[in-house]
């Protein structure tokens, strides 16, 4: 069975992980964390970055720092994970769900614009597949509304936008390093900003909220609790891993994208086969190949008939706003988002990693053609 996705490790990374176990405790903000923590901010040039056990971690540390909480609301798409809800409503605000663009899956600026009330406080984005959210028209809205912007940049490591690496064009960017995402430890994930005072709250709040960081570098003569806070820091043996995948970003970034061109090439004439849209001024990683068919019943049968010819092919996510949860929190306020229940119907994504081989990706395209033809 070809699987929809795999780690791209190797003896370098198993070496590096076998170094760390003899040279380090394990523990967060070690030796080979801190070294991961330069890399990253090396490729995003953000002043202050923090490993994390999980990009969710991240971005509840994020919403902490940012001190939302009852009462307040916060923008987020429906169209994805669980976690960019979540970090919100474990402050005591409520997400207010938007619906997505139709080209990119990521949140729609339009919909943004008309969900803002008093009670706004900020938007989280999520650049689905590594693609870009229309960032400038999200940042017009933002700071005519005096909001903040999160980015989950889950999917971005290694995807950039005129320039800039995703997760760096708003307040906060997190991303992740979780075992299906294209550099991975199995679970992890890193916070970067560029504002020093939320960069404090949260080098607090992830110490248990502890002085942690200010007692090691000889800041202050006592570690002691100030200020509430959690555990949210990255084992250094996952940060060892990590510090070896992120030698071969490049690399991985470059087997995906042959893999996604060859893809687009050989769909290039299906015509009701909806290809991925790469926004002007976009270089994207290809964490995910996604495409869309006509109609949800033939969204089954072609992922049936990929798993019958050894394929995996599946689905993405069932749109918050209609989960149970989703539902909930929204009452009697509960907003019709025609395209992100259309796009979660119809959107089927397919095996894309660096691994894959010549003959994989062939079998994958005649068989893609077959239940065309």
């Amino acid at each position: 069975m070809i699987v929809l996705h795999k780690p791209y490790w190797g003896k370098n990374e198993s070496n590096l992980v076998v170094q760390a176990l003899k040279t380090s405790d394990g523990v967060g903000d070690g030796i080979y964390t801190k070294q991961l923590v330069h890399e990253i901010q090396k490729i995003t040039h953000a002043k202050y970055g923090f490993a994390v056990p999980s990009c969710t971690h991240g971005l509840e540390l994020a919403c902490r720092a940012l001190g939302i909480g009852p009462g307040d609301e916060v923008i987020v798409p429906a169209f994805t994970l669980s976690s960019t809800a979540n970090c919100v409503v474990l402050t005591g605000a409520r997400p207010v769900f938007a619906d997505i663009d139709e080209a990119t899956y990521c949140i729609d600026p339009a919909s943004i614009s008309r969900l803002i009330t008093k009670k706004t406080k900020g938007i989280i984005v999520v650049h689905y597949a590594g693609m870009p959210c229309d960032m400038e028209k999200i940042k017009k809205i933002a700071k005519q509304h005096k909001l903040f912007i999160i980015e989950d940049a889950a999917h971005c490591i290694g995807s950039y936008y005129k320039g800039k690496m995703l997760g760096t064009f708003g307040d906060v960017g997190v991303f992740s390093f979780h075992g299906t995402k294209n550099v991975c430890s199995g679970e992890g994930g890193m916070v970067v900003t560029n504002n020093k005072k939320l960069a404090e709250k949260m080098d607090i709040f992830r110490a248990n909220g502890t002085n942690r960081s200010a007692f090691l570098d000889h800041r202050v003569s006592l570690y002691t609790w100030v200020s509430p806070g959690s555990s949210f820091l990255l084992s250094d043996i996952l940060a060892a891993l990590l510090l070896s995948q992120m030698k071969h970003l490049s690399v991985i970034s470059k087997k995906r994208t042959a893999i996604a061109h060859t893809y687009m090439k050989a769909f290039q004439h299906i015509p009701t086969l909806q290809l991925p849209v790469v926004p002007s001024g976009a270089k994207p990683n290809w964490h995910i190949f996604a495409v869309r068919l006509e109609t949800p019943e033939k969204a089954s049968a072609f992922t049936a008939f990929m798993k019958a010819h050894g394929i995996t092919a599946s689905r993405h996510y069932v749109p918050l706003h209609t989960s149970l949860m989703g539902k909930r929190l929204s009452g009697k306020q509960f907003i019709h988002l025609p395209v992100a229940q259309q796009v979660a119907e119809t959107l089927i994504r397919l095996p894309i990693y660096p691994g894959l081989t010549k003959k994989e990706v062939s079998h994958i395209i005649k068989t893609v053609h077959l239940f065309y033809a």
